[in-house]
């Protein structure tokens, strides 16, 4: 990692911020370029520094983490947003996915664990449980037609079966490399195929191209 990440924080409790600052001053690959007490506060900023990565409380006064993430979203889908959570709700985690977060913490998380889901989502990846992952997407799946594949459904999106492999990896919430070493390419290929597939379903991001192959249906391994 060439260039140093930009991070900005909303939460409404300074004690938190200050205490996810002092944890992300141990990597010098990460900048703190501002601080939130709220919602529409983070909005501003947001806007005005077009920070790489968010790291948003969930609940807070006013609107709440989930409205907006929807917003930073809208904005600027390129900026990942990393839920912060005192509390492993399953419900909030399992909607936040479903908007957008590229990954969620808790609050009682390590230093070792803040810096290393910075550095997943830095690289492009989701910093989620694969089995969390799997149950955002689990409501959402739309059926094709009677004895259409997985496999020709991805066809129609113009996927090649390599980057359909890919996808359902990606699905699965397996990082780049272990992509590769799970079909026995590189890194760099991977990187290209999720490029990829991210453009031919008009995507912003693996998050939400992982979102739109469940409903469109591309998703079942065995079709």
């Amino acid at each position: 990692m060439n260039e140093r990440t930009r991070v900005l924080l909303i939460d409404d409790h300074e004690m938190a911020r200050r205490g996810l600052r002092a944890m992300l001053s141990a990597a010098d690959w990460i900048e703190v370029v501002g601080e939130g007490d709220s919602c529409q506060a983070g909005l501003n900023l947001a806007q005005s520094l077009q920070p790489d990565v968010v790291l948003l409380d969930i609940r807070m006064p006013g609107m709440d983490g989930l409205a907006c993430l929807e917003r930073i979203k809208a904005a600027n889908s390129r900026i990942a947003v990393i839920i912060v959570t005192l509390y492993d709700d399953h419900h909030y985690v399992l909607e936040a996915i479903r908007r957008g977060a590229s990954g969620y913490l808790l609050k009682d998380a390590s230093t070792a664990d803040v810096i290393q889901t910075l550095r997943n989502v830095a690289d492009g990846q989701l910093a989620v449980e694969p089995q969390l992952l799997r149950e955002a997407l689990a409501t959402r799946g739309q059926p094709g037609l009677p004895g259409e594949s997985a496999r020709q459904r991805a066809e129609q999106y113009a996927l090649t079966p390599r980057e359909h492999d890919v996808l359902l990896l990606v699905a699965e919430g397996l990082t780049n490399k272990e992509i590769g070493g799970r079909l026995s390419i590189s890194e760099d290929t991977v990187k290209k195929h999720v490029q990829n597939i991210i453009w031919k379903l008009r995507a912003v991001d693996r998050t939400q191209a992982a979102i739109m192959a469940f409903r469109l249906g591309l998703l079942d391994p065995s079709a």
